[in-house]
């Protein structure tokens, strides 16, 4: 099964090269698969400072995350399996699974995809093997699909996966909208990895722009899809919609 990696990078060209470029050079991804979509302003950056070995193209894109999410879809065509990856991503943990190699995982991912009539796949949110431990290995459910972190069966002309909102949040409203579209979202919960969120060197913004920009988004999520959530404040401000735990699909195979 053949799949292509879209990296979207904004400012982090070092970043993406010391940490998702390198990840996957370590994991034996053929870099034929791999294209990094940046700014037209940053190209020529990205071209110096990203190892030409390591990847296949820099295409010129789209500012803003959910912009270049949706560049990305257009990029690529119909049915196509692409890989999301972030900039920033150290390693993946497998140590509650049998995989061993990426290319193994990102392949069955797909293919479960296909057999469970899903059009996206994620990985658990949250670094935590503790949390991890505890999860059913393969969920259904309305679960929350990281953008860090995902694949999904390319559909570039539907409509009505059409992002609404910001930046912030714009990966609890995708979730949100493969799930009405399919009545499912497929999670790896024993599978998650290492990044950094909030970093303030490029990438979707500083912490405290990330804020304020998280509460104006969480109050458009509840305006838009209150049946699928609600707003949670955390203890350090920061606005959450949290996603209720809605009934998808049930799996084909029992045994997973």
């Amino acid at each position: 099964m053949t799949y292509k990696i879209a990296i979207p990078s904004y400012k982090r060209s070092l970043l993406c090269n010391n940490q998702t470029l390198k990840m996957l050079h370590d994991n034996a991804i053929d870099p034929s698969l791999i294209y990094v979509f940046v700014v037209e302003q940053e190209f020529d950056i990205y071209t110096a400072n990203l190892n030409p070995k390591w990847y296949n193209a820099i295409i010129i894109g789209q500012k803003g995350i959910g912009n270049q999410r949706q560049f990305i879809r257009d990029y690529f065509t119909e049915g196509e399996y692409i890989v999301s990856l972030d900039d920033d991503i150290v390693n993946v943990d497998f140590s509650l699974t049998e995989y061993v190699k990426l290319d193994d995982f990102f392949n069955d991912a797909f293919i479960e995809c296909v057999k469970q009539k899903s059009f996206i796949w994620g990985v658990y949110p949250v670094n935590n093997k503790f949390f991890r431990e505890k999860q059913k290995p393969l969920t259904t459910c309305l679960n929350f699909i990281v953008g860090a972190f995902y694949g999904f069966i390319n559909r570039p002309k539907c409509d009505e996966l059409c992002l609404h909102i910001g930046d912030e949040k714009e990966d609890v409203e995708q979730t949100i909208l493969y799930f009405k579209k399919d009545g499912i979202v497929l999670r790896f919960n024993k599978i998650s990895f290492k990044t950094k969120y909030y970093n303030s060197n490029g990438g979707l913004g500083g912490l405290k722009d990330r804020i304020y920009d998280a509460k104006i988004n969480a109050e458009m999520l509840e305006a838009l899809y209150p049946q699928y959530g609600k707003i949670k404040v955390r203890k350090n401000g920061v606005y959450e919609f949290v996603l209720k735990k809605l009934q998808g699909v049930p799996l084909d195979n029992k045994n997973i």
